[in-house]
């Protein structure tokens, strides 16, 4: 059986000598030895920008029948946060029906010198950018180094694809092969309110009580999909570490970022101008929400995951 990953920085894999580590790194680690894992995931992707740079057409090309896909996205595509990431990543979610349901609009392909009129205003309102065509310069050579003639661009409205759609296409392509698609929600951000619990706000998967979240599970829900919630673990157990200790367990914002583990982190760590992040895990906080992946997976009564279960090792070392 092959594991396949698509996902961001928080799942993909990382050298040996880096602090920083993703939960798909750790996974093998979990599953019999005849269970192969194969991480496609990519720091900085979006569900968009996986699909146009090609990455999503690689897992097509090779998963087969039995097959399982995780798919988790979630930091990348929030458009709640600055512009800046808004004509590559960013993936809006769309209008809410009256009972909080996001839609699912189809994707529309553009050519490759279209740039969003909502990302060149907030550009031309941006007053600390003096060169702004050198910015639309460098815009259009991404778009172009994208492998097709066309690609999917951002709207904020989202009539030009929305993000449960994008989803949806992971989703399809695992069943259009006969594999099992395994959606998973992001971890948390690890910003405190005063009183000890995860901060909801613009940046932290779209704030609105995580929306970007509840999108991922309602198209779970709407296509029968299974849904491990690693959001509700992750805030669980972040908030039971509590605000004081919870950079023993994330990654390094401004440092040294790699090292020997654990001596050389903790060397770091102790220092008063080491600035830890609040989005990325070192190798003992992805451990620790690999972990938690796993007992989800085990705790399952989703019957397609019943394959995956059985793979899974009693002990690991």
């Amino acid at each position: 059986m092959n594991i396949y990953l698509a996902g961001d920085s928080i799942v993909q894999n990382y050298t040996e000598e880096e602090f920083i580590a993703g939960w798909g790194q750790f996974l093998p680690r979990f599953f019999k030895p005849d269970v192969n894992v194969f991480n496609y995931a990519k720091g900085g992707r979006s569900s968009r920008l996986f699909i146009n740079e090609g990455r999503f057409e690689e897992i097509d090309r090779h998963i087969q029948s039995g097959d399982y896909l995780f798919i988790e996205f979630c930091h990348n595509d929030d458009d709640s946060k600055d512009y800046k990431s808004m004509f590559n990543r960013q993936t809006p979610l769309g209008v809410p029906d009256e009972s909080g349901r996001f839609p699912v609009i189809a994707g529309v392909k553009m050519p490759k010198n279209y740039i969003p009129p909502e990302y060149i205003e907030a550009l031309n309102n941006d007053d600390s950018i003096t060169d702004k065509q050198a910015v639309l310069n460098s815009v259009l050579a991404i778009n172009q180094s994208y492998p097709y003639d066309t690609y999917y661009p951002y709207s904020k409205d989202a009539s030009m694809g929305s993000y449960k759609w994008f989803i949806k296409q992971f989703i399809d392509m695992a069943r259009k092969h006969d594999a099992v698609p395994v959606l998973v929600t992001a971890p948390a951000r690890t910003f405190f309110n005063d009183d000890g619990t995860i901060m909801d706000a613009p940046g932290c998967h779209g704030g609105n009580n995580f929306s970007y979240i509840r999108a991922m599970r309602q198209i779970g829900e709407e296509t029968g999909t299974p849904v491990l919630d690693l959001f509700s673990y992750s805030v669980e157990l972040f908030e039971k570490i509590g605000h004081d200790n919870i950079h023993r367990y994330t990654s390094i914002k401004k440092g040294i970022n790699k090292g020997k583990w654990p001596d050389d982190f903790l060397k770091e760590l102790a220092k008063p101008e080491t600035v830890s992040e609040n989005t990325h895990f070192n190798k003992d906080g992805a451990m620790l929400i690999t972990e938690g992946l796993v007992e989800l997976i085990r705790e399952s009564k989703n019957p397609q995951l019943c394959e995956l279960q059985s793979s899974l090792l009693h002990n690991v070392v």
